[in-house]
């Protein structure tokens, strides 16, 4: 039996790293005493795991937890005390149980929705930027490689965000789109603000950028945007 999870990653907690967050959730779960299945060997390990990673600095209203069961656990019981073993800064939203040999929620990922509010100068043209890249059947970007030493690969950004919203407000401008999951990768919204500022000379200031990551879901065959859990627990 799996449990999985929907849980946040709130403001206060948004610089720590992607392995901070989930060795803490790895803490609260010991903590609570959940009856989670082991790997075997020499050094056995929880079989838990996050169904995507989520950038330092970004926060989340749809991260998803997926934890691998020794035994039959009561849904609602079980929440509540993982719920008070948890830190200020990750909420329980919803939960569900799912059998064993369902696909692991990271294989079902095809999506995620994005709102940005990012500092940007008043008197610049932004919907004439923003119209332009949503105009573009091609947008192309240096990504950076992972320890690649300087190196890196190009990278269509049109193929993971395809349309962006935008509108004032106040000093800054609000970004909303979806970006797409895919088996060889995806793009990081941070990556999209540099895109926005380098190729279409939106006068950004990135590093000042507020971003949430408001859904992560799965996608039909149709592009239909499906969910990842089916709720047995809403908080």
């Amino acid at each position: 039996m799996k449990l999985r999870i929907k849980i946040t990653k709130d403001a206060g907690i948004r610089f720590i790293s992607h392995l901070e967050y989930v060795r803490t959730i790895e803490r609260a779960i010991r903590r609570a005493k959940l009856p989670v299945a082991y790997s075997e060997g020499f050094n056995p390990h929880m079989k838990f795991s996050l169904a995507s990673a989520l950038g330092v600095g970004v926060t989340s209203e749809a991260e998803f937890v997926e934890i691998e069961l020794a035994e039959e656990i009561d849904l609602p019981s079980t929440m509540i005390k993982l719920a008070v073993n948890l830190p200020t800064g990750i909420r329980i939203l919803a939960a569900d149980l799912a059998d064993t040999k369902a696909d692991k929620l990271m294989a079902q990922a095809g999506g995620a929705d994005y709102k940005v509010v990012v500092p940007c100068r008043e008197d610049c043209n932004w919907q004439a930027a923003v119209d332009r890249f949503n105009e573009a059947e091609s947008v192309l970007f240096q990504k950076p490689i992972p320890k690649g030493r300087g190196m890196t690969k190009e990278i269509e950004v049109k193929s993971f965000i395809d349309h962006l919203e935008a509108e004032r407000a106040g000093d800054n401008l609000q970004l909303t789109f979806s970006c797409k999951i895919t088996p060889t990768g995806s793009m990081k919204a941070a990556e999209l603000l540099l895109v926005l500022r380098d190729s279409f000379e939106l006068p950004l200031l990135v590093e000042k950028a507020d971003i949430l990551r408001t859904d992560l879901y799965a996608v039909d065959k149709d592009g239909k945007k499906m969910p990842l859990l089916k709720p047995e627990y809403i908080a």
